[in-house]
């Protein structure tokens, strides 16, 4: 699996811009987390737990860490299952066409993992780097792992929001592309967000400016134009510009906001 450690700086030749990508109903067009606990889960309360982290009574990691436990241990199943998920196909041409112009592109992913790098290779951009949970297929039962979690916020088993405050701090514009509720930690956090479905809905719900999106060609187009009219900076300075004149960055999760150790979020 390609690790997402620090993110790059913006070279010479490059732009200040880091696209962050779900991955779960974003590249691949179902969830594949719950495509995989409806075909394999061996105990059917998975469904109702489900239904408790959409209403944010538990957070992801402890949800998913007793998902893992309760997956038929046959990993030649799993993976044959996630072969038939099909990607979104223009993601592929949107991560070359964004690298090309020295944009740092990464997948952000909240779920299960283990398909994530192997989906991108099929796409042929295998490459782009990957911030996900790890599933150890030889334990009993699975054990999932969370290197990208938060160290004292345990509500998120990949805490998108320090994936895109990383990017930040790396002096970077950063972009947000997700369709689900989950997503919202990142959104708000992020310069600019495209969303829809879920995610579309919390944008509405809360106030908060976001671009629809259909597929990746019209993040493309907006990413675009938004570098010939100033919205996206092109430089260092441009950035620097508008960081200046957006209000300070407010926390709305983590243990800045819930205290430490806390391992469900609070609406």
């Amino acid at each position: 699996m390609a690790r997402a450690g620090q993110p790059p700086p913006p070279s010479a030749a490059g732009v200040p811009l880091s696209v962050l990508v779900d991955f779960d109903g974003t590249i691949s067009r179902t969830d594949v987390t719950d495509v995989l606990l409806a075909a394999h889960a061996t105990d059917a309360d998975w469904r109702s737990r489900d239904d408790a982290y959409v209403a944010g009574q538990v957070g992801s990691r402890t949800l998913l860490a007793w998902d893992a436990t309760i997956l038929e241990q046959d990993r030649a199943k799993l993976e044959a299952t996630v072969l038939v998920q099909r990607p979104d196909p223009t993601f592929a041409a949107f991560a070359r066409g964004m690298v090309a112009l020295g944009v740092a592109v990464e997948v952000v992913s909240d779920g299960l993992g283990f398909y994530v790098q192997p989906c991108l290779e099929r796409l042929g951009v295998g490459d782009v780097p990957v911030a996900t949970s790890r599933l150890d297929f030889s334990a009993r039962p699975f054990r999932l792992d969370f290197p990208y979690g938060h160290p004292s916020c345990l509500v998120c088993g990949t805490c998108k929001r320090e994936r895109v405050l990383a990017h930040r701090s790396a002096g970077r514009f950063v972009a947000f592309v997700g369709d689900g509720d989950s997503d919202r930690w990142a959104a708000w956090y992020s310069d600019l967000v495209f969303g829809k479905d879920r995610l579309a809905g919390v944008c509405r719900a809360e106030g908060w400016p976001f671009r629809e999106w259909a597929d990746f060609g019209d993040v493309d187009r907006a990413l675009r134009a938004g570098l010939e009219t100033g919205e996206v900076p092109r430089t260092r300075a441009e950035l620097t510009a508008l960081r200046e004149r957006a209000s300070a960055l407010r926390f709305i999760c983590g243990p800045e906001v819930w205290g430490e150790g806390r391992v469900a979020p609070v609406r």
